[in-house]
């Protein structure tokens, strides 16, 4: 049944930029952070079923949100109702800054390292906003946060360093080869502390990527969750024939997938 809708998901696949089914509901605003000064444009889409009286949805919270929003709303719509469950409201974080900068944790550049403040941004100002103004869950069990490339980077960071703000994370090609892999560092030096969380990760890439900067960072990590996280809910695609962005999409559709069935 499961890989008959993902089947199904992956041909209805569009562009990057595919617009919101409008039977969703779309609102937007903008918030500047008073940590970093930018300002960034959130649009949230409101799921048919959404209803500030009695349900209380979970949150998608979508990074590279200018691209990505409209895929992720539709895909959670279609994923939600072919399950029989109830849907999400979707977050998408526009940018504020340089994605490169936002979007590493480390500074090794002019445009990097910003991730710690954005982190900061996301947690303090931009969740309590979301739950402040919707009907939403507010427990870190219900918060997904997605990327792909930096954007997964970005989700690999905050597991490690700032688990308490998510408990779901889809890890779409994530550049864990930044920085010397630092992000291997920030895992060991947290493990303690988060390996016995309950939790979601879902880790998906291309075959076709490169291997020494890619894949091979990409199954260390993965293999470092599977032996030491026991009570994590942890699963891994590998799109065999697609590039960095050609599997983006297909992965989109089964960490969703996974999430929705696992959640």
């Amino acid at each position: 049944m499961a890989n008959i809708l993902i089947l199904a998901l992956l041909f209805t696949s569009c562009a990057e930029t595919e617009p919101i089914d409008p039977v969703l509901t779309q609102q937007e605003f903008t918030i500047r952070s008073t940590i970093n000064g930018a300002n960034y444009k959130i649009k949230v889409g409101l799921p048919v079923d959404y209803d500030a009286a009695t349900k209380r949805h979970a949150t998608v919270y979508v990074l590279d949100g200018e691209n990505d929003f409209g895929f992720v709303a539709n895909r959670c719509k279609e994923i939600a109702s072919s399950l029989g469950t109830s849907n999400v409201v979707v977050i998408s974080i526009g940018y504020g800054r340089n994605r490169s900068i936002d979007y590493t944790p480390t500074k090794m550049s002019s445009v990097t390292g910003g991730g710690p403040e954005f982190l900061k941004f996301i947690e303090n100002q931009l969740i309590p906003k979301v739950e402040a103004t919707y009907h939403v869950d507010t427990t870190r069990s219900s918060r997904v946060i997605i990327g792909h490339s930096y954007g997964g980077l970005f989700g690999t960071y905050a597991f490690c360093t700032n688990n308490q703000v998510f408990g779901n994370y889809i890890l779409l090609s994530p550049s864990l080869w930044f920085d010397n892999m630092v992000s291997t560092q920030f895992e060991k030096a947290n493990r303690d502390k988060i390996k016995n969380q309950d939790q979601l990760v879902f880790m998906g890439i291309g075959g076709a990527e490169e291997v020494d900067r890619m894949l091979t960072p990409f199954e260390e990590f993965y293999q470092t969750l599977q032996d030491n996280y026991t009570y994590t809910k942890l699963a891994k695609n590998i799109e065999q024939k697609e590039s960095h962005m050609g599997s983006k999409n297909p992965n989109i559709v089964k960490g969703l997938t996974y999430y929705f069935q696992n959640r």
